[in-house]
């Protein structure tokens, strides 16, 4: 006799579905080539890009009118909001990556430094030269003021341990931590304050927003924008003295522009904003490096 066939509850719950032919597409631009910028030039693109987004509009289905994101709120304004939070930090780490790698490449004493540190061996076959730094990158992150402190010590031999006693900076890396929490509940929580951040943020102040969306007006963004700009100028300033002030013993520094610009220029074009790069500005700034550091022509 045979045996009865044992039956499978499977009804569909969830409804209908298709087959996604997600694997069949290409998701990066091939042609895509790095602008020969520095990277707080970057930084700076990006942000303005984010900030442009906030000026979106949204057809109205009832009466086909635009009605802009901005004035009209909204669960779309909050999405918006809330991806542009998420370009901005992201348009900081991107920053980071690129002065990182790029002194990696022109500054020999954090060369030296980084030689001991570990790389895949699918990055060593196939990254071209100058983006092999980035590799070293892949599992840093700079969402917090302790990662941010810790990378460019791992890599560049820049102790930022002691930040608290500068106030700009101090200032700088406690506001970027509010936007960092801010992050986090949207990545992490869909945008609801969790008891982590919470914490982090100030339990009794915060305690009553617990598994609350996060709400975020127009002032708001920009001045989450503001503290990303303050903080990448802050730090661009920050290692740019440090990492010059150390080749004062390594370098054999003349004390004249002439014969110093061929090693001073790569360092000043790589942290300087292109508006303000100019042949009078890198004068300027030669002048009061090696006054600062008593250095005689």
């Amino acid at each position: 006799m045979a045996k009865d066939r044992k039956k499978i509850f499977s009804y569909q719950v969830s409804g209908a579905r298709t087959t996604s032919s997600i694997k069949s597409l290409n998701f990066f631009d091939g042609s895509y080539i790095e602008p020969k910028k520095p990277p707080i030039d970057i930084f700076q693109e990006k942000k303005i890009s984010n900030l442009k987004l906030l000026g979106a509009f949204l057809i109205s289905p009832e009466t086909e009118q635009y009605h802009q994101l901005a004035t009209i709120g909204g669960h779309e304004w909050q999405q918006l909001a809330n991806l542009i939070v998420l370009g901005l930090v992201s348009s900081v780490e991107s920053y980071f990556r690129a002065i990182v790698r790029k002194l990696l490449i022109i500054d020999d004493h954090s060369k030296r430094h980084s030689y001991t540190s570990n790389l895949t061996y699918g990055a060593a076959l196939h990254h071209k030269k100058e983006l092999l730094p980035e590799a070293l990158l892949e599992s840093s992150s700079f969402t917090s003021s302790n990662n941010i402190v810790r990378t460019l010590q791992t890599y560049l031999d820049i102790n930022l341990g002691g930040f608290s006693k500068i106030p700009s900076l101090h200032s700088a890396f406690t506001d970027y931590e509010i936007v960092c929490h801010l992050r986090h509940c949207i990545i992490h929580r869909a945008g609801l304050l969790g008891s982590n951040n919470a914490l982090a943020l100030g339990l009794d102040e915060y305690c009553t927003y617990l598994e609350k969306p996060i709400s975020i007006n127009l002032p708001t963004v920009q001045e989450i924008a503001l503290v990303c700009d303050i903080l990448v100028k802050e730090i661009n300033d920050k290692i740019f003295h440090e990492v010059l002030s150390r080749t004062v013993k390594e370098l054999n520094w003349s004390g004249d522009l002439r014969q110093d610009k061929n090693i001073f220029k790569p360092y000043f074009d790589l942290f300087s904003p292109s508006i303000d790069n100019s042949p009078k500005n890198l004068n300027k700034c030669y002048s009061e490096f090696i006054q600062a550091h008593n250095i005689k022509a």
